[in-house]
């Protein structure tokens, strides 16, 4: 299989030649079944012509009823290459024979004949005889055939010289500037804006190749400067990624990239160390506000950082529980919107990006330090000003949702001789027991347990609905747990008392101040009666 050159020149030479050998195929084939009907006609012709010029003589030569002027005749008409054969016919005579019928060559093809009728020499419109001429068809289409062929050899010769001066033409004017141009494009490399040269094209002039060129060249400088443009941000844009990315990964805050659904999308190595049990690959759920245990405040918060109305940023110290350990994180929670100005679609998302640190340690200290606040150092129980604080809440509560305050004012008996017998040691040791009463018969987490200072305290409780005989039997209770023994070495014991002297808000007081003192005076009425029992402010007021 012949392969042909991709060589632009070549396939428009080639292109012409061939265009110029069908157009001339197709035009000779046309000319020449034309031209050999005209030919034919042209032959046909010129022996009727000549069949007219001997038909004077043969009409005289059958007047005369002369066999050898007649042979001559013929034989003259047969000596022409366009006659194949003739024949002369005279009169019919009354015996019904023919006087005179000469006939050479070949006589066949009757209906192809050329027929003269001669006329008489002297009288007008009366024949006395037939010139028959047979054309020689073989002979005329041969000659029409050969007469053809040259003409067809001279166009197609023709068409080639034409063809190949087109095609040097074409050349010089049209491809081999394209060529020049695809080849000064073989240099350049995209990737390399200095292979970028601007081609070269005749100055001055104004043909559609020079004009391609100059266009060429403004494009590959504007696409030189954009490429060099981008490589450099490219370098910058990979400079900074890398830098981020180094950040990202080595970050000791936890780093991590919520979805609409506050799924899990991204997260970096702390974020996972942070809520994985050691020995464990994976996160237990990529739904973050269950990972974190708060599902519902979460997703609430997540929420309102998403609505466009609300801060776009947000902070929330959570304690977490991963594993057996419990830890608390500070949240960092960023609404991420879009930089540029875009008109947003139906439905666009909104990432919420969350950064967390641990402050377990932090929390505990503040823990530490706000329990030390608040509670008396021996007995860990609440402090006057931290329990005041509590009371003046519970008590504002129990207003509000028309709740009772039991306030119960304690006070120890007997508890300066153990100071001056056994020391500030023992007595510590007896505090601290009476403490530890104290949160044995109540709920710390419900009821408040305050010491004043010294040898007094209070304990409050909030109920729904006031109980004076349950509260009498479990002030009772609380007073025979007080006086059980207490061990202040391996072999020493000691036995205390107690005063309880109650007041029930806000019957007996709306300001806690208030409450306080009726409780007081209770607690002094008792210690003036005989101590170790209780006394109720409303009995009081009776």
């Amino acid at each position: 299989m012949i392969k042909i050159s991709q060589a632009l020149y070549v396939r428009v030479a080639l292109s012409i030649a061939i265009v110029a050998i069908v157009v001339t195929l197709v035009s000779s084939t046309l000319s020449y079944y034309s031209g050999l009907k005209e030919k034919k006609n042209t032959n046909y012709l010129l022996v009727q012509q000549l069949a007219q010029t001997m038909g004077k003589t043969a009409a005289i030569a059958a007047y005369l009823n002369d066999r050898e002027l007649s042979q001559e005749i013929i034989n003259g008409l047969l000596s022409n290459d366009l006659v194949q054969g003739a024949s002369l016919e005279g009169e019919v005579n009354p015996k019904g024979e023919m006087d005179l019928f000469i006939a050479s060559g070949s006589t066949n093809k009757k209906k192809e004949a050329v027929l003269i009728k001669l006329v008489h020499p002297f009288i007008e419109d009366t024949f006395i005889g037939v010139l028959a001429i047979y054309p020689d068809d073989n002979f005329i289409e041969q000659q029409a055939q050969s007469s053809l062929i040259k003409e067809f050899i001279l166009m197609l010769i023709q068409s080639i010289v034409i063809a190949f001066f087109v095609s040097l033409v074409v050349r010089k004017w049209l491809t081999q500037p394209i060529q020049n141009l695809t080849d000064s494009f073989a240099t350049i490399d995209p990737t390399n804006p200095e292979t970028m040269t601007m081609l070269e094209f005749k100055q001055g002039k104004r043909d559609e190749i020079s004009r391609l060129t100059q266009g060429i060249n403004a494009l590959m400088h504007e696409l030189k400067l954009t490429i060099s443009n981008e490589q450099s941000l490219r370098k910058k844009t990979q400079e900074l990624e890398a830098k981020f990315r180094l950040i990202f990964e080595q970050a000791s805050a936890g780093i991590c990239l919520l979805d609409d659904k506050n799924i899990i999308t991204t997260f970096n190595p702390a974020f996972k160390h942070y809520f994985t049990v050691p020995g464990e690959e994976e996160l237990s759920t990529l739904h973050f506000p269950a990972l974190l245990n708060n599902v519902d405040e979460l997703q609430n918060l997540l929420a309102d950082i998403r609505c466009d109305k609300n801060p776009p940023q947000a902070t929330l110290d959570i304690e977490c529980k991963v594993g057996y350990k419990t830890i608390w994180l500070h949240c960092l929670f960023v609404r991420l919107t879009e930089q540029r100005e875009t008109k947003r679609s139906a439905h666009q998302e909104h990432f919420v990006e969350v950064i967390l640190h641990d402050v377990t340690e932090r929390a505990e200290r503040e823990f530490q330090t706000r329990f030390e606040a608040d509670h008396d150092p021996l007995t860990d129980l609440l402090n006057r000003r931290a329990g005041e604080k509590r009371l003046k809440k519970a008590l504002r509560e129990c207003i509000k949702h028309n709740q009772h305050l039991v306030l119960m004012m304690i006070d120890l008996d007997k508890f300066k001789p153990i100071n001056d017998t056994y020391g500030h040691e023992a007595g510590d040791k007896v505090l601290i027991e009476i403490a530890h009463r104290f949160k044995k018969h109540f709920n710390q987490e419900t009821d408040i347990c305050i010491r004043l200072g010294g040898d007094e305290f209070i304990v409050a409780r909030q109920v729904n609905t006031y109980n004076k005989a349950a509260t009498r039997e479990q002030s009772i209770a609380l007073l025979n747990e007080l006086q059980q023994d207490i061990y202040i070495s391996q072999n020493k014991t000691c036995t205390v008392g107690a005063s309880i002297g109650i007041a029930v808000g806000p019957n007996d007081g709306e300001e806690l101040l208030e409450l306080m003192i009726n409780g007081d005076k209770m607690l002094y009425h008792v210690k003036e009666t005989g101590r170790g029992q209780i006394a109720f402010y409303d009995e009081f007021k009776k």
